[in-house]
């Protein structure tokens, strides 16, 4: 056999042996550091590190005896923030966000929330919609 090299299976296999560590992580890296001992507790990503989630801002307003709780006064929100109005009510009536045009129904003695992203400058009033009783003003920027 002239011209021809036969490899042994030792050296095949140590060839792979040699492959397979490349790219492999050092014994002092990150990944074999972190690894758990028996016994011990298993690490666990935190909430707030595994949800993918932005927190909402909750608005709660109020409504009852025929008037808004603190009157319908200016609320200051950044534009991209994710807001939840939370809406309590001694009547049922349509909860409105104009400009969004969003709205949700709360029924008498009931509470019922409105979820949004603010992502429209400007600013926009939320009301009861039927009665045309104004609960707040969004102000977005």
């Amino acid at each position: 056999m002239t011209g021809r090299r036969r490899f042994s299976p030792a050296v095949a296999v140590l060839a792979i042996a040699v492959a397979a560590g490349c790219g492999a992580p050092a014994a002092d890296s990150p990944t074999v550091a972190a690894t758990a001992t028996a016994g011990a507790p298993s690490a666990r990503p935190s909430a707030s590190t595994t949800s993918a989630e932005p927190r909402a801002q909750i608005i709660a307003l109020s409504f009852a005896g025929g008037r808004a709780g603190d009157g319908p006064g200016r609320i200051a929100i950044p534009v991209g923030e994710t807001v939840e109005l939370v809406v309590t009510s001694d009547v049922a009536d349509e909860i409105h966000l104009h400009g969004y045009d969003r709205s949700v129904t709360v029924e008498a003695g009931g509470t019922a929330t409105l979820s949004f992203t603010a992502d429209i400058p400007g600013v926009f009033e939320v009301e009861l919609e039927e009665l045309g009783a104004p609960l707040a003003r969004l102000e977005v920027s």
